[in-house]
């Protein structure tokens, strides 16, 4: 699944000047990067710990975006030396201490503009990121600053205008009206005297989870086409969730059925902890029987172990299940295992990569002595 949401996007990108850069805090295994490195992907990076694993699965220094509002000096030192290809400027004091540390090293520094279009995508407030009164991005008043501020370091070289509205877009449209937006910023500060060669639009196109609509690659690869046809812009995306999302299940057992009140609940071995998208989200996942039982059909709430109220996986679903039966819940591939913890003192389980008929380890199975490892 992987390689082929991947080719798909790269196929349909044949003749253009582009760059796929996978989003890493989709999924960050070390193994999920070394699979996109070997089909070519660069990176889209949040953070020093990203930007390393990135590097050490193989991704080439010169095809990672560094995005993110609170990189620290350490995070823009480490990046600046190993030469990246552009670190995603998203407030006026991050450009000066851009300057600064660019200017301690001399070396000169590639940078983008992460720009605010004020565009609202309609998912859950937690994933929009295009709205005005979004952390993230910068306003045109803070872009003419950064421009004037980059046109007088020596240290700084502004590349790229960048977009990213948000996580889990149905509609190829709100995209494609960011892409408008950079496109005039970026002619606005050619005029200015920056070099922009490239537009990077950011990922964020959505999955099919239940009955929404996805987001359809192709026909955003070829609308961008047409709107940059007769420019010499080269633009850059950064899939996350749209090339695995879809590609991870989480496998859980069944440990007890428990009625309360009107509601019969499947109590199961997998918690919020493991998957906590349900929780922050009210994300929907599929469910899966791997049972073939002649029982009768039934509701449940899918309910963990964890001691939250909130540790509901999933509701009102119709399964045929009994104590000890194990179930899948889809489509977790994304903000999944990334996201887990060790809260309640739980250890993460083993993750397994499929491929054809040959099932390998790519995460081993914690245990307790790896959960108190640090501690004294």
């Amino acid at each position: 699944i992987l390689e082929t949401k991947y080719k798909e996007l790269t196929n349909a990108l044949k003749e253009e000047d582009s760059l796929v850069c996978f989003s890493l805090k989709a999924n960050s295994n070390q193994s999920i990067i070394k699979t996109f490195s070997l089909l070519g992907s660069g990176a889209d990076v949040v953070s020093i710990g990203e930007l390393k694993r990135a590097l050490k699965a193989g991704i080439p220094a010169n095809k990672i975006v560094f995005s993110g509002v609170g990189k620290n000096a350490d995070e823009l030192i480490y990046a600046i030396k190993n030469e990246i290809l552009m670190i995603n400027v998203e407030s006026v004091p991050e450009l000066k201490q851009i300057s600064v540390q660019a200017s301690n090293l001399n070396i000169t520094a590639p940078i983008s503009l992460r720009v605010n279009p004020d565009i609202t995508i309609g998912s859950h407030k937690y994933i929009e990121t295009g709205a005005k009164s979004s952390k993230f991005g910068l306003g045109k008043k803070d872009v003419n600053e950064v421009s004037e501020l980059a046109l007088k370091s020596e240290n700084i070289e502004l590349t790229t205008i960048a977009c990213h509205i948000g996580s889990q877009i149905s509609d190829e449209n709100l995209i494609l009206q960011s892409l408008d937006y950079i496109f005039v910023i970026a002619e606005e500060l050619k005029k200015q005297g920056h070099e922009i060669s490239c537009l990077d639009i950011g990922g964020g196109l959505g999955i099919k989870y239940h009955n929404e609509k996805k987001g359809d690659p192709a026909l955003l690869i070829k609308e961008i086409k047409r709107r940059l046809n007769g420019t010499n812009y080269k633009f850059i995306l950064e899939p996350g969730r749209s090339i695995i999302g879809n590609a991870g299940i989480l496998i859980s057992k069944v440990e007890y059925i428990k009625e309360a009140g009107d509601k019969k609940f499947a109590i199961v071995d997998t918690g919020m902890n493991d998957l906590i998208r349900p929780s922050l989200y009210e994300a929907w996942h599929g469910v899966m029987e791997l049972e073939n039982r002649k029982v009768k059909s039934e509701k449940y709430d899918i309910a963990g172990p964890v001691c939250e109220t909130g540790d509901v996986l999933a509701t009102d679903r119709e399964l045929r299940i009994l104590p000890n039966d194990i179930i899948a819940l889809m489509d977790v591939g994304a903000y999944g295992s990334v996201m887990s913890s060790n809260y309640n003192s739980r250890l993460k389980p083993v993750e397994i990569l499929v491929t054809g008929d040959k099932a390998e380890v790519i995460r081993r199975r914690e245990s307790f002595e790896d959960l108190i490892a640090l501690e004294t």
